[in-house]
């Protein structure tokens, strides 16, 4: 949010300068015109050497917290403008301050609450702006916003708890990386000369050491551009070609272990989204269109598209879902019951807490199976080192005694 410098006069008469945040001058304006200060001059100020350590990101405990008290305030009568207002003023991050300025803005001119969000869909998602529309017509917004806050603290449970599974990993893995590159650049090259002197033939470990030093001190350049080549061209294909992503992302549902928890999460966040919206009164159908959005994945897209299209031609939404293999035999009995009981968003619901468990359970299984393998990646590296370098000793020692 930029700074303004103004001039103004006050209540008292007396010419006034300062200076304030503000999302634009209207506000600036609006907010001096409630201070009971008339301005005279304004202009923003200049930023070209001022630094803000302030967050500038907005992040999904942020959507959780606004979504939080955009719910209580609501249902505490409090008119949605005047929430508006109060957040564009007191929320803690500054791009969270001027989203809710840009939308009291939007409303003041007369749009509605989910078409003010929609300028900042990258923010939101389409899921929220089309639940937020569905909630402003039926007259349910305020139980709307406590599905989706439901929905936002479910999601944010799933990525803490991986990251938590992936953050020891990492650390370890770019430690055991750099070292076997350093002993690689540094310690290899010194050992060679001594190992070489002493003669005698070299056993298969002390060769393929030469050998993989030789290697990575005269590829290291190529070495370390390989993984950020393979990603842009990654990337770039993916953006260029709808069926390789479509293959894609199927190919990863297939990577072992990985690939199970994946689906399993996947299945349970377009569950959990589509219970949401059909509950809020949005058609099946267009609940699905907009839940595959959630998935992020090419391939779960293509067969949701699929069985839209069977649902459509009169098929049974379980049948559907078969025919496309979309949801695996369990969910699929799950759906079978809630569409023949007309409990089609409790059984939905029903399929992501099982899921959600399902995908859970595997990596609490994972986790503590990751530490083992690390530990025994790390002592096979330092053990071929070690035979490589001190085999030739200990040889050269035997032939001398």
């Amino acid at each position: 949010m930029p700074n303004y410098q103004y001039q103004g006069i006050n209540q008292q008469g007396k010419r006034v300068r300062g200076e304030m945040q503000a999302a634009n001058e209207l506000d600036l304006e609006q907010r001096l015109r409630e201070a009971h200060i008339e301005i005279i001059a304004l202009k923003e100020k200049s930023t070209l050497f001022h630094f803000s350590f302030k967050r500038k990101v907005v992040k999904r405990r942020d959507l959780i917290i606004l979504t939080s008290q955009f719910r209580q305030l609501l249902k505490a009568g409090v008119p949605l403008m005047d929430i508006l207002d109060d957040l564009k003023r007191t929320y803690e991050n500054v791009a969270v301050r001027e989203i809710v300025a840009s939308i009291y803005e939007s409303m003041e001119g007369g749009a509605e609450f989910a078409e003010a969000l929609r300028e900042h869909e990258k923010i939101f998602g389409k899921v929220y702006i089309s639940l937020v529309a569905v909630g402003e017509k039926t007259g349910q917004l305020d139980q709307v916003l406590s599905n989706l806050e439901s929905m936002l603290k479910w999601e944010e449970s799933l990525v803490s708890k991986a990251k938590k599974v992936m953050i020891y990993p990492a650390i370890v893995g770019t430690v055991v990386l750099s070292v076997v590159m350093l002993l690689m650049l540094f310690v290899v090259p010194e050992l060679l000369g001594f190992i070489k002197e002493m003669g005698g033939e070299l056993s298969f470990a002390t060769t393929s050491l030469i050998a993989t030093s030789n290697f990575v001190q005269h590829h290291i350049l190529e070495m370390l551009l390989f993984p950020f080549i393979v990603v842009f061209i990654l990337k770039w294909w993916l953006k260029k070609s709808t069926q390789f992503r479509v293959q894609f992302d199927g190919f990863i549902f297939k990577l072992p272990v990985i690939g199970k928890v994946l689906y399993n999460l996947k299945i349970a966040r377009f569950a959990s989204a589509l219970a949401v919206m059909y509950r809020a009164g949005m058609n099946f159908n267009a609940s699905m269109r907009l839940a595959s959005v959630v998935t992020e994945n090419a391939d779960l897209e293509q067969r949701i598209n699929e069985s839209i299209r069977l649902i459509e031609e009169g098929e049974m939404i379980y049948k559907a879902y078969t025919q496309t293999e979309f949801f695996p035999s369990m969910a699929i009995r799950m759906v079978k019951v809630g569409e023949q009981s007309g409990n089609m968003d409790d059984a939905l619901h029903n399929v992501s807490e099982y899921y959600e468990q399902e995908a859970k359970d595997m990596i609490d299984k994972i986790e503590p199976a990751i530490e083992p393998l690390l530990t025994v990646i790390m002592a096979i590296v330092v053990g071929w080192v070690m035979m490589a370098v001190l085999g030739p000793v200990y040889e050269t020692i035997s032939q001398v005694t």
